[in-house]
């Protein structure tokens, strides 16, 4: 249970400081550019996150085979701490006002190192402190915390913006600190990680800690290696159909996510005279905090609809029904927007389904699959290798979803979404196993055949020897 909780709590970090960037770079936009003026900036700052959580990934995946899970993920925690207290002190770089985004762009790409790192170990630290019987519920509902995360970030941004007052009202009143608002955005994403790095992972029982006697085997082989991983060809399907649906779901999942105050402003045209997008406006139209709360409830049941299926309907179908639904969403967007644009509410529920069935499928799904699916001395870094897939294509997503968005509108980048979700559904019905009822053992098989016939060999050759 103390791991389960430890992992839930990495994961809500996690998802807030991935995301709070959506609702900062609105407030900085206002302050440096005078609204939505800089476009090409926004972009670098919403990617660098996420390249930083690519070498994340890869990187403490290994380091999580070689030091432990409980070791690797404490130092996720140094770099989510000091990324996300830097990048609320970022000042402009140079005499241009807008250089403020490079030096967001900076310490968000430390923060996602950290951020990313998270991503294997804490569904692997999960998922082997379960029993199989409830290793998916117990996973998704580690998961399930992203969701929470994402929500608390326009919750927090009403706190601090009403509070404190928004960019508009502070620079109106010639109150000092304009910005104070965007960087408590940012900044409070630091306390879960001071909170985490004080609290150490408990072991995995052995052996004699469950009352089982200790063997000793025989004939002791080597452990498998990253290398004996690659060369084994049933590894490679798994491996395309976990990173290549998390890839897949990614780009259509933080290309919306992060840049959903762009497609909120285009549909609402809440854009002011002055050129500022107001965030605390209001009416539900010139609100963004209340739109992105919205969006965030619409889709948390999907969540826990999860949480209650993995086990019984299974990792594989859920994964093919939600791209199937992602696929209907985003293409009924992408026809009729101009028609649900007549009414904001429908919109936003239109539009919040593509984020329910977003966590009711391969949101849950692709967190959960590569944790269990490859041998435990490489799984860590194989598991690393698939989510730093995912982040691959939210790269992808977030860098190309505005310049889409911008150059031709919102219903073309619902269509792709919507073409991403077909590539989806083929990749797991072709290269996803259905991982119901089987055992975090099963993934060994490998090891066990090599076990089996290296042992044949030796006491073969024992027996030869005595005659």
């Amino acid at each position: 249970m103390r791991n389960t909780l430890i992992s839930a709590f990495s994961n809500l970090s996690t998802a807030y400081n991935l995301v709070n960037i959506n609702l900062a770079h609105v407030e900085m936009e206002n302050q440096y550019c005078g609204g939505d003026n800089c476009k090409g900036s926004v972009t670098t700052a919403g990617t660098a996150c996420l390249v930083g959580a690519i070498i994340g990934q890869l990187t403490f995946g290994y380091v999580g085979d070689c030091l432990g899970r409980g070791r690797a993920l404490q130092l996720t925690m140094v770099l989510t701490i000091s990324g996300a207290f830097l990048s609320a002190f970022a000042i402009p770089l140079t005499s241009d006002p807008t250089s403020v985004f490079v030096c967001v762009s900076i310490t968000r790409f430390f923060l996602g190192v950290g951020v990313g790192g998270v991503y294997p170990l804490a569904a692997i630290i999960a998922s082997e402190s379960s029993n199989d019987s409830n290793r998916g519920r117990n996973g998704a509902l580690v998961f399930s915390m992203q969701g929470v995360g994402v929500l608390l970030v326009p919750i927090m941004g009403m706190i601090f913006l009403y509070g404190f007052g928004s960019f508009e009202e502070r620079n109106d009143a010639n109150q000092a600190v304009t910005g104070i608002g965007w960087r408590l955005i940012l900044g409070v994403g630091a306390l879960p990680g001071m909170i985490l790095i004080f609290i150490k992972t408990t072991k995995k029982e052995d052996a004699v800690t469950t009352g089982a006697l200790p063997t000793q085997p025989l004939f002791q082989p080597n452990k498998m290696s990253l290398g004996d991983a690659l060369k084994t060809p049933r590894y490679w399907r798994k491996l395309i159909g976990c990173a290549g649906g998390w890839f897949l779901f990614d780009i259509t999942f933080y290309g919306n996510t992060l840049f959903a105050p762009t497609i909120l402003k285009e549909v609402f045209h809440n854009t002011k005279a002055s050129g500022l997008t107001p965030t605390i406006g209001s009416t539900l139209a010139t609100n963004l905090c209340w739109q992105l709360a919205i969006l965030a409830l619409l889709g948390l049941p999907g969540y826990y609809v999860s949480v209650c299926l993995m086990d019984s309907v299974g990792r594989k179908n859920i994964q093919v029904q939600g791209f199937v639904f992602m696929f209907f969403a985003y293409g009924g967007l992408g026809v009729f927007l101009t028609q649900l644009e007549k009414s904001s509410v429908l919109l936003l529920m239109v539009y919040g389904l593509t984020y329910f069935f977003s966590n009711f499928g391969p949101n849950s799904t692709t967190f959960l699959l590569p944790a269990e699916s490859f041998p435990e001395e490489v799984r860590s870094t194989l598991n690393g290798f698939c989510a730093a897939s995912g982040k691959l294509g939210a790269t992808v997503g977030a860098a190309s979803f505005k310049p889409v968005v911008n150059a031709f509108g919102s219903g073309t980048a619902f269509m792709a979404c919507a073409v991403c979700a077909v590539l989806g559904v083929l990749i797991t019905v072709l290269c996803v196993e259905d991982r119901r009822g089987k055992g975090m053992a099963s993934a060994d098989s490998f090891v066990a055949e090599r076990d089996k016939t290296d042992a044949a060999s030796v006491r073969d050759r024992g027996i030869s020897l005595h005659d």
